[in-house]
């Protein structure tokens, strides 16, 4: 049996969800950024109180918003913007989220240092990533003044989830 790339890409969504889980709250107020076509916030969706998907490509997320359109969702928001320039304020989210972009992103500190800043004090912030290794996210987490408390590898993905400061 041949596993394809986009089966491949589905288990770690899978796997980062489950990661996440512990995390997850009713009453959550979420930030997927690099969300792509929001994957992680459609499935996130009925999970939490609201989620954002923030992406760089307007592409993406229209074909993010066709998909979620057909599920019963009110409760996510699709956003253009960049990942290290966030158009949010201080303190915004209780849950911060970035699966498998920070590895190809031009300065994935800068990301890092926008997921603190727009993150509630002891917000989670979770990240995943199939190019950056567990103590490449921790040492950007830590850069950024976030507590690293747990981290995993799996699925060719480093896992790691701190707190904000």
């Amino acid at each position: 049996m041949t596993v394809t790339n986009e089966e491949m890409y589905q288990a770690a969504v899978r796997h980062f969800f489950r990661f996440a889980e512990p995390e997850l709250d009713l009453d959550d107020i979420c930030l997927e950024v690099h969300a792509g076509t929001a994957e992680v916030s459609r499935a996130l969706a009925h999970r939490v109180r609201q989620v954002t998907a923030v992406d760089s490509s307007f592409d993406a997320l229209t074909e993010g918003k066709r998909l979620a359109d057909r599920e019963p969702q009110t409760n996510l928001i699709f956003q253009c913007g960049e990942a290290s320039s966030l158009p949010h304020l201080d303190r915004t989210f209780t849950l911060v989220l970035c699966h498998d972009a920070l590895g190809t992103d031009p300065d994935p500190a800068a990301v890092v240092r926008e997921l603190v800043r727009v993150s509630r004090p002891g917000a989670a912030i979770i990240l995943a990533d199939s190019r950056l290794g567990v103590a490449e996210l921790r040492g950007l987490l830590a850069g950024a003044g976030a507590e690293v408390r747990r981290t995993d590898n799996a699925e060719d993905h480093a896992y790691v989830e701190a707190f904000a400061p």
